[in-house]
């Protein structure tokens, strides 16, 4: 598989600079800021997320309850 050369804007972690630029901390901490937000725009309006984890899909509704999906 090729790397993606591309810098990654992130739309919703507000970064000021470049993915590429960023120190691992950094990065965590806007990976975090992230996921927060998805979770606060999804949860609001009833939706789950959707995340992978060891090859398999799962679902986060927003009263806790994570459930397998069967892909």
């Amino acid at each position: 598989m090729e790397q993606q050369m591309e810098p990654i804007f992130l739309r919703y972690g507000g970064a000021e600079k470049l993915t590429t630029e960023m120190t691992k901390d950094e990065l965590d901490q806007l990976s975090a800021s992230i996921l927060r937000r998805a979770k606060e725009k999804a949860f609001s309006k009833g939706r789950p997320i959707i995340f992978g984890e060891e090859g398999k899909v799962y679902a986060e509704w927003p009263d806790g309850i994570i459930e397998e999906l069967k892909v």
